[in-house]
């Protein structure tokens, strides 16, 4: 089935949910970051106690994203599953509190058309009390799936941060490595769940020789691998962006490159042995 404009013409789609510390505490264990101001319940220096990682909204657009993926879009609900996740971009305008409940909202804001398949843009709003605490845009390539119509932007595309770099050497390189269950202590930990993620037979199916480590997961090292290098706070992060450009097999590595950073941007990417890059075009920015 294909991929339809129409998607672009329906209304957000909304749910309520509790940001508790329990939750947030887990996300940070299954990065894993161990950081001992995501674990402190008894800090009074921070609303709800404990620090949030900045990229745990993926966890609760993850409630709405299986839930909205296939409305109104012309997807079949298997369809909608085997999107891969190619591009990611958040902005905080505030750090999240644990204990807040949360409005999140999702809308189609872009489709497109690629040699390999549709694009879909979703666009993510989380608000308390009509105040937005972040916004993501989250693009999806569904292979093998045609666009019917034109490929149409209904908001301009966000400035990405100009990145200043060269062809140069990193400033500084740390390995992650990746246990074989690393993929299920973050499916539970986040409450993100694909089976493409933790069961080999879904994997194979979906077209994959085995499970892979969720691109959320890489991400979400990365930020605090780079953030660690940099000696950048998680809790002065405003934005993360990048683009997904490979997959990280359980039971391997990777390398996190810090490429450049200033008063306010830090650039990175995520590299496989092979010298593929897991992560391209990443940056994330901070107060």
């Amino acid at each position: 089935m294909p991929l339809t404009t129409e998607a672009l013409a329906q209304p957000p789609v909304a749910i309520e949910l509790d940001v508790d510390a329990r939750w947030t505490m887990a996300y940070a264990a299954g990065v894993p970051d161990e950081r001992a101001a995501l674990y402190a319940t008894d800090s009074s220096d921070r609303p709800g106690g404990v620090q949030v990682h900045p990229v745990f909204p993926v966890a609760a657009e993850w409630q709405l994203i299986i839930a909205s993926a296939a409305a109104n879009t012309g997807l079949s609900a298997d369809e909608a599953r085997r999107g891969i996740h190619i591009g990611h971009d958040v902005i905080l305008s505030r750090p999240i509190h644990a204990g807040e409940r949360i409005q999140l909202t999702v809308r189609t804001v872009g489709v497109g058309r690629r040699r390999a398949g549709a694009t879909q843009t979703a666009e993510f709003t989380a608000t308390v009390r009509d105040e937005i605490v972040w916004q993501t845009r989250m693009t999806s390539l569904y292979l093998g799936v045609d666009l019917v119509g034109e490929a149409t932007e209904l908001d301009a595309a966000w400035a990405a941060p100009i990145d200043p770099t060269s062809a140069t050497s990193p400033l500084a390189v740390e390995t992650s490595w990746v246990r074989p269950i690393d993929a299920h202590v973050y499916s539970e930990c986040a409450r993100i769940w694909n089976p493409i993620h933790t069961d080999l037979v879904a994997a194979r199916r979906a077209g994959l020789a085995a499970p892979i480590l969720h691109g959320t997961a890489t991400l979400a090292r990365s930020v605090s691998i780079a953030t660690r290098l940099a000696g950048v706070a998680l809790g002065d992060v405003r934005r993360v962006s990048c683009w997904f450009s490979g997959q990280v097999p359980l039971g391997s590595s990777f390398d996190v490159r810090l490429l450049a950073f200033d008063e306010h941007t830090l650039w990175f990417d995520a590299v496989l042995p092979d010298g593929t890059l897991a992560l391209r075009n990443a940056a994330l920015t901070f107060v």
